[in-house]
């Protein structure tokens, strides 16, 4: 008996190639979101260390007019910075959804042909083991036919 052979496994292929191809696009745009959230965690974490440095300046006595208005404008630019990357995440935002839908869209095309060919599959196994039952029923009553004609040779001897 011949092997399976899906007839459309260069169409599932192909649109296994092209959801791969929208996940690596998804991972690099994903990637350049989370680099610019990592940023805005990193200058919230320096707002606090600065809060703690300027907290101890004062508790020490050693406050001066430069330091609150270094420590400020440290605050303001740092505050800047985080508004600045929400906003290109933000602005990801929109084509992250579109990529999805894609995403969402190949996948589905992909389970389309993968259920073809299971279904096909099936087909070609029932197929299967309908000859492999029907070559063991022609066997075992080849081997009834050759046992009753022996039994009957045997019999007409004696």
């Amino acid at each position: 008996m011949k092997k399976f052979k899906f007839r459309l496994q260069r169409l599932l292929d192909i649109r296994e190639a092209k959801e791969k191809e929208i996940k690596n696009e998804m991972a690099a745009i994903l990637t350049i979101q989370n680099r610019e959230r990592q940023k805005q965690d990193q200058y919230r974490k320096s707002i606090d260390e600065q809060h703690v440095k300027f907290a101890e300046l004062i508790k020490g006595g050693r406050y001066s007019y430069s330091a609150a208005s270094s420590f400020e404008r440290y605050i303001d630019f740092a505050h800047k910075v985080i508004r600045d990357q929400q906003e290109r995440i933000d602005a990801m935002e929109p084509e992250i959804q579109k990529i999805r839908d894609r995403l969402v869209e190949a996948s589905r095309e992909r389970k389309v042909v993968e259920k073809l060919k299971q279904r096909r599959r099936d087909e070609f196994m029932y197929e299967y083991n309908r000859e492999i039952a029907k070559e063991n029923d022609d066997t075992n009553q080849n081997v009834f036919v050759k046992r009753r004609i022996e039994a009957m040779t045997v019999g007409s001897e004696a």
